[in-house]
């Protein structure tokens, strides 16, 4: 039952944190508003998608939330994006990198929803997960995306003008997602979904915003 408790806890504070997220999205100066709505109806999307395989018993149509499922894939990267420009806003960075690259996720992420099969698991109590068994090279390439986050975060949070609090935030998150994805690969779960990650890079996000809104 303490499993029960800490995912429904868990669950609960990423979706207050999506709340809190939209709110200030809508004071957020334009070009990051764009990115940033990107990413949060990505997340939302998500958890919708979690809620539905924590609360629904007949697992005969939960394969086609596949789509939504695993849409952390693009909202954590850009997440980074975002919050990495707000706190290293005294260098020089051109925010019309993010916009491309967040292109080629979206263009990526649409070729491995059509390319790669995932396996639905049932859990006691806590409803279904997706994962893949045959393309754990996603898991890797999320890891080493977070992995190089910590590094870049790591290097710049000695320097002057930047906001350390939210750098840290950064380390933080980056370590706890790695860590959380090399055991899921490596088959150790301790709840049914990966969401401690997503819920320290959306109160990473809700930092950020909360510094730039108008």
């Amino acid at each position: 039952m303490l499993k029960f408790y800490i995912y429904i806890s868990l669950l609960l504070i990423v979706i207050l944190l999506l709340f809190k997220s939209i709110h200030l999205d809508l004071h957020c100066p334009k070009k990051i508003k764009t990115i940033a709505r990107i990413a949060i109806i990505a997340m939302s999307l998500r958890y919708a998608a979690l809620l539905i395989l924590f609360l629904v018993r007949n697992i005969r149509y939960l394969y086609l939330l596949k789509p939504l499922f695993f849409m952390n894939l693009i909202a954590v990267p850009l997440i980074i994006l975002i919050v990495l420009y707000i706190f290293v806003k005294g260098h020089t960075i051109n925010f019309s990198y993010v916009f491309i690259i967040a292109g080629i996720l979206i263009a990526l992420y649409v070729f491995i929803m059509i390319r790669c099969t995932c396996f639905l698991r049932g859990y006691n109590n806590l409803g279904y997960t997706m994962m893949f068994i045959q393309h754990a090279y996603i898991y890797w390439g999320y890891i080493v995306i977070n992995t190089i986050t910590l590094f870049i975060a790591v290097g710049f949070i000695s320097k002057k003008s930047i906001n350390k609090i939210g750098m840290s935030l950064v380390i933080v998150s980056s370590i706890i997602t790695i860590a959380e994805y090399i055991m899921w690969v490596t088959g150790i779960t301790f709840i049914t979904q990966n969401i401690t990650g997503d819920m320290l890079w959306m109160l990473t996000l809700v930092y950020a915003l909360n510094r730039v809104k108008k």
